[in-house]
């Protein structure tokens, strides 16, 4: 963090040049974004300024949200993997770790700015937000009740059927809550405030910023309605979505509601291996019979759409 940007510039051209993997270099940028976060809220003391706080200042993705999370659950991102289990030299720790002192300190930071943020603007929602977001990687009982305190907090705001920003921070913190354990977030969430064509767009839109099919970076929720469908392809979400066909994925009620919604709404995007794939996944689902009835009625929705394409 401390070099300079031509040292840095160099430095990646170097181990270019000695072959190390593109996409592990790739990973660099991300990783100085997560070291920048990790080193504002350690140096912080006293007061915030909300404002220029790095998680107001942009829409955190998957990517750094993996590399941040590996410092509290030591589960390393799967970018990485692949090199992880490559011999260095010496004694090295398996990953990124903080002291215990560490950890709390973070997590103090975390909860305090997120119920002292101005929550009813674009700039307070996003902190709020992702605040919440990267706390949950906590795993202590009491992370987990301010988690839910927070979250009833929040709903109360939230108007059923429109989309707010509300409606971003409550949906980031249902998906928190069924990481937690919580069978009934996700299925709750869908059921009462995915039921506009607005919301479904937002919900769309953000998972494709997520996995990186919107590559731009944002700096407010807001695109999430702004954004059109059109502007992104849809193969990588498709792919992904399938891949996580799993009754034992905590997200997996959210993961048929939106490939329910993707090829309701983006058809063309399937192709017949797609397909195959696709139905094979969702009739495993419905044999285990690991889903709420809500995605029960939406996986026979996609198997039809499904059928309908093999037609073509």
């Amino acid at each position: 963090m401390a070099v300079t940007a031509g040292t840095y510039l160099r430095l990646r051209h170097s181990l270019l040049r000695l072959a190390a993997p593109p996409r592990l270099i790739g990973q660099l940028d991300t990783a100085l974004e997560a070291d920048r976060f990790i080193g504002y809220v350690l140096a912080c003391e006293g007061p915030v300024d909300h404002e220029d706080h790095p998680l107001a200042t942009w829409v955190i993705d998957r990517a750094f949200t993996d590399l941040v999370g590996w410092v509290f659950t030591g589960t390393c991102p799967s970018v990485l993997v692949p090199f992880a289990a490559e011999h260095r030299r010496g004694p090295t720790p398996p990953g990124p770790q903080l002291g215990s002192d560490e950890r709390g300190h973070i997590l103090g930071h975390l909860r305090d700015v997120a119920e002292r943020v101005a929550p009813d603007t674009e700039t307070g929602a996003l902190l709020r937000r992702q605040a919440h977001y990267v706390a949950g990687f906590d795993g202590s009982a009491e992370t987990v009740e301010w988690l839910a305190l927070m979250q009833r907090d929040e709903a109360r705001r939230l108007r059923s059927g429109h989309w707010t920003l509300s409606w971003a921070v409550v949906r980031s913190g249902a998906h928190t809550l069924a990481r937690k354990g919580d069978g009934d977030a996700l299925p709750d969430f869908i059921g009462l405030h995915i039921e506009t064509d607005e919301c479904e767009t937002a919900n769309l839109n953000y998972w494709a910023y997520w996995l990186g099919e919107i590559s731009e970076p944002q700096m407010t929720d807001s695109f999430m309605v702004e954004r059109d469908l059109g502007t992104w392809h849809g193969d990588r979400m498709l792919s992904h979505l399938i891949a996580k066909l799993d009754a034992n994925n905590p997200y997996v009620d959210v993961v048929v509601h939106t490939l329910w919604s993707l090829i309701t709404r983006k058809p063309d995007v399937v192709t017949l291996r797609d397909a195959e794939s696709a139905f094979a996944g969702a009739v495993c689902l419905l044999e285990e019979r690991a889903v709420s009835p809500q995605a029960v009625k939406e996986l026979n929705e996609v198997l039809y759409a499904l059928r309908m394409i093999h037609r073509r």
